[in-house]
């Protein structure tokens, strides 16, 4: 394998096996060594790929992005209709949910704040192209209603986001952002066949819990 080639595999895998570790246990109870020890390398080679813990994660969020992009893209690509890709897209981030540690957000807000905000204005979090692709196919199948306006209704939906990332002292689940925001605006801004997608959808998960 060329060099260059080996470098970067190693990169890869000193940043899958960190993050593993910070979603895990939080970004403060990990450290450089506890990171080199879990893979097997030295402290050294880390520090020869990255300056610092806080690089190291900055790196993991971004790449954790761009293959959160790539999921969304494909499940659009699979899915009937935008119901349906917007309730897979909720379970989707529910079991991400599931695997993270409560600390892991809080220890980015408290101790890497550079950090936070930069992952927050990124492009690939503020990616209104995907939103605004998502509000249009729903106008376009008749599910959304068409006289939106679709800039607005994108922008608000970014700043809604933005509002519960940088809420202070509070640990809002996405369940219940869904339940108590998400999914009362959805319904207001649906026409009758999209409410009867959504009557549809739940009727059906009710059944397969019931069985």
């Amino acid at each position: 394998m060329h060099r260059l080639d080996q470098r970067m595999e190693l990169r890869e895998k000193i940043i899958e096996g960190a993050g593993k570790l910070f979603l895990k246990h939080g970004v403060r109870q990990v450290t450089m060594d506890a990171i080199a020890h879990s893979l097997g390398i030295s402290k050294r080679t880390i520090y020869e790929n990255f300056k610092d813990k806080e690089e190291l994660l900055s790196t993991f969020l971004k790449e954790s992005i761009i293959e959160h992009k790539k999921t969304v893209f494909e499940i659009m690509a699979r899915s009937e209709n935008v119901i349906d890709a917007l309730f897979h897209f909720g379970k989707f981030n529910q079991e991400i949910e599931k695997n993270v540690n409560p600390c892991f957000v809080n220890d980015i807000k408290k101790y890497h704040p550079k950090v936070f905000q930069k992952v927050i204005d990124s492009d690939e979090i503020r990616n209104y192209e995907i939103s605004f692709m998502i509000i249009k196919r729903g106008v376009d199948e008749g599910i959304f209603l068409n006289d939106l306006n679709i800039d607005i209704v994108n922008l608000f939906l970014h700043h809604i986001m933005e509002f519960f990332s940088k809420v202070e002292g509070k640990n809002f689940s996405n369940s219940e952002i869904l339940k108590s925001v998400h999914l009362p605006y959805l319904k207001g801004i649906c026409t009758t066949k999209g409410l009867q997608l959504i009557e549809a959808y739940f009727k059906k998960e009710e059944n397969l819990t019931n069985n």
